[in-house]
């Protein structure tokens, strides 16, 4: 069974779509909606622990202008963290959401999971990086 649906595949070049190019991208938004083809509640932040149901947050970990030229940069780079938190294992979730972001054009460059046993949740995170054209702003 493929890890992504037809549906799920459609969802994502929709959202590409969306988004042709550097310029027109919110990177917040972007990530969102592409998490948000799981299905599962997704929102940028931390844990939220009024949510009782398996959810998934991001946040920005660094961003960074890099490839100069002539003192201008050309790309940013952005390190995002995704957690993915649950009352329950999520090994698929993660390796869904891992494929969802590679295929967005994020790099996958490490991962942590853990079972908080005071909390009795499970928290599984993945760390991406991002690099953005930004040639021809100012």
């Amino acid at each position: 069974m493929a890890l992504l649906s037809e549906e799920e595949k459609k969802q994502l070049n929709k959202v590409l779509a969306k988004y042709p190019n550097s310029e027109d991208l919110d990177l917040t938004e972007f990530i969102a909606e592409v998490i948000g083809i799981t299905g599962v509640h997704t929102e940028e932040g931390w844990y939220n622990q009024d949510i009782n149901d398996t959810h998934i947050t991001f946040y920005f970990m660094s961003d960074e202008d890099i490839d100069f030229s002539e003192d201008t940069n050309e790309n940013e780079e952005y390190y995002i963290q995704v957690d993915i938190w649950s009352k329950e294992d999520c090994f698929k979730l993660k390796k869904k959401v891992k494929k969802l972001l590679k295929k967005a054009g994020f790099t996958y460059f490490t991962g942590n999971d853990q079972y908080e046993v005071e909390t009795g949740i499970y928290h599984k995170a993945a760390r991406f990086y991002f690099s953005m054209n930004v040639e021809g702003e100012n």
